[in-house]
């Protein structure tokens, strides 16, 4: 039997903080220390095998290419846009390698997917939201930190007065079960995501969403009201808990619910051992 591991990382400071890292500090300070203080990284998955990650990763791809296309080349049928995401899929799949028979369930409900996300897309525009960019790179300097991000879309939203340009709104891709996107909303304060992107911007007005793009054919907005007060919560946060740190607060690991289910460090905290 092992002891729970409560290492300090003041020696280990990190200078650019990202969501996913700010993440793991959140979820476990153990899973930080491990993987982004001691910068142990996990064995990538076998070779061939296509993973939820990879559709995540492909579809971003596309929406992007598609997107970028339709402001230089505006389509406004539903058939022509069909066309134009069908060539943005087969585009990516060769850039990206995935032509494989591990990639066939995904390709299956392609046509569904596509269909479905472009009636959500049809009623977003009729709300006068327009495509602005896409994977987007950005960076926030907060003290000693620097926030780094890349978000995944921005739109404008209709001008509430001529000469006065409309607010941003940020969007996040999901892929995920629906249920758990909701709930990433109903328990706003656990989840740092959209709040973390939403800092990396330069604006006082901000309106933000995950976009659950389902693979069933139902693609559906999951807006975030209260996105300006997380914010301004989450960057009061992490200068806390980064000074927690700088000062040797120790960095426990937890041990708690599903957040150990599928934990690239749990190998090294030994939580099967703990006395």
């Amino acid at each position: 039997p092992t002891q729970l591991p409560q290492p300090t990382g003041q020696a280990l400071p990190v200078r650019r903080l990202s969501s996913s890292a700010y993440a793991d500090l959140r979820h476990c300070p153990y899973r930080f220390f491990a993987l982004r203080q001691l910068g142990l990284q996990e064995i990538d998955e076998l070779d061939g095998e296509v993973s939820k990650r990879d559709f995540g990763t492909w579809l971003h791809a596309v929406l992007q290419s598609f997107h970028v296309d339709l402001l230089k080349r505006p389509a406004h049928t539903q058939a022509e846009r069909e066309q134009r995401m069908d060539e943005a899929a087969q585009a990516v799949t060769q850039a990206l390698g995935l032509d494989g028979s591990d990639f066939l369930p995904y390709a299956a409900s392609w046509p569904v997917l596509r269909t479905g996300y472009l009636h959500w897309l049809a009623e977003h525009e009729s709300e006068g939201v327009a495509f602005e960019q896409a994977e987007l790179s950005a960076s926030q300097p907060l003290g000693r930190l620097e926030l780094v991000g890349t978000i995944d879309r921005i739109d404008r939203l209709p001008a509430p007065a001529p000469g006065v340009p409309g607010a941003v709104m940020v969007i996040d891709y999901k892929t995920e079960n629906l249920q758990r996107t909701s709930q990433r909303i109903n328990h706003d304060t656990e989840d740092t995501q959209l709040a973390f992107y939403a800092a990396l911007l330069h604006h006082d007005t901000l309106h933000a969403a995950y976009v659950n793009v389902g693979e069933r054919g139902k693609t559906l907005p999951i807006k975030q009201p209260n996105i300006v007060a997380l914010r301004d919560a989450l960057l009061e946060g992490i200068q806390h808990d980064f000074a927690q740190i700088a000062a040797g607060a120790p960095l426990p690991a937890l041990g708690e619910g599903s957040v150990c289910e599928h934990c690239a460090a749990r190998g090294l905290c030994r939580k099967d051992f703990w006395a």
